[in-house]
């Protein structure tokens, strides 16, 4: 009995660090975002000659569908290569607008560090709300925030992430 009580406790220890261990991660990405958006800001005004800002309108018609329209904006760092000593841009905020049918949509995509990929994901529709958290230190991990339907699981995020960064990087820095 005093075995079983042990180890329950243990559980229950271990998954209250793993808990305070998420929320300061969430905590961490968030302020991220906090200066991401400031440097977003930054970036629109032209206050930073080092962030720079791209606007990308697409208008098409869906058979079906009808009249679509696609607004892609980055917002990005000149950042230099230690071991090259060359320069090249580097995204850290994606927004996304579009609309399907009647339906509009709003997206954006955090990236921290260029080595780390998405960390942060957050997708609007109506009253639809999806937010996913992710991380890689201490062996990674996500959280997830869903009000309403999911529009977005977490694997086409981080594809539709990557998706539009490789975009950018073949378009602003040539990369084939």
């Amino acid at each position: 009995m005093r075995t079983l009580l042990t180890i329950a406790m243990l559980v229950l220890f271990c998954l209250t660090t793993a808990g305070q261990n998420q929320q300061a991660e969430v905590a961490k990405i968030r302020q991220a975002y906090a200066t991401a958006k400031a440097d977003a800001d930054k970036a629109q005004k032209g206050t930073d000659p080092l962030l720079g800002h791209m606007e990308m309108t697409a208008n098409h018609i869906e058979p079906g569908i009808g009249p679509q329209k696609e607004t892609l904006q980055y917002y990005f760092r000149l950042t230099e290569d230690q071991t090259t000593g060359m320069y090249y841009h580097e995204p850290f905020l994606i927004t996304r607008r579009y609309n399907v049918a009647a339906q509009d949509f709003y997206e954006e995509f955090l990236y921290i560090g260029s080595d780390e990929g998405l960390n942060f994901f957050f997708q609007k529709s109506g009253d639809n709300e999806t937010r996913y958290y992710f991380w890689s230190e201490n062996g990674g991990g996500s959280h997830s925030v869903i009000k309403g339907s999911p529009m977005l699981d977490e694997v086409f995020a981080m594809r539709l992430a990557t998706d539009l960064s490789e975009a950018f990087h073949r378009l602003m820095n040539r990369d084939y």
